[in-house]
């Protein structure tokens, strides 16, 4: 018995050193920089129950800023779907998505609430529908996006707006309102 544990000692001893040798070393935290592809389901819902297979056509993906002085950069990324319902194009479903979701020093949370009304809503380009008759109008869905950043020991709420048309909010760092 002394024979072997001597010997599994000695080979343990072995790998640690060809580990070094070979100028490997191991990483304490996971890293955002690279092109991690990793992603994380943060949330879905389904407003609509339409029949058929789902897919989700409108997708959103940026990058949202946590903190004030020191900021770190969230990727994310909004998938939603449409369909007609009560006169005008409604928001079925959406799903939100953390990219780079290895990195565990940060971690987002997301809300959301849907608007049924049908109103004229703002265009896929950012432009908004004239108000005449024959404007498209639209549903909402307003989601509350929050973002821990463990490192900074900061977060950040927003509000964001997807519509049946396509048209969604961005997440740039001036739209970002920090909570401390």
């Amino acid at each position: 018995m002394t024979l072997n544990k001597t010997f599994l000692v000695l080979a343990a001893m072995a790998a640690l050193a060809s580990c070094r040798e070979a100028n490997t070393s191991v990483q304490s935290r996971p890293t955002t920089t690279g092109g991690s592809e990793a992603r994380a389901l943060r949330f879905d819902t389904t407003f609509i129950k339409a029949t058929g297979v789902r897919t989700y056509p409108h997708t959103y993906t940026g990058s949202m800023l946590v903190g004030q002085t020191k900021k770190i950069a969230v990727p994310v990324q909004i998938n939603w779907t449409t369909v007609q319902e009560s006169g005008c194009a409604q928001v079925a479903a959406v799903q939100v998505y953390q990219l780079n979701a290895d990195d565990r020093r940060t971690h987002l949370m997301a809300k959301a609430m849907r608007d049924a009304v049908c109103r004229p809503g703002q265009l896929p380009a950012g432009g908004s529908s004239p108000a005449t008759s024959s404007a498209p109008y639209t549903g909402a869905a307003y989601l509350k996006l929050t973002c821990e950043a463990r490192e900074i020991h900061r977060t950040t709420s927003i509000n964001f707006t997807v519509n049946g048309l396509g048209y969604h909010d961005t997440l740039d760092g001036d739209a970002a309102t920090p909570a401390q």
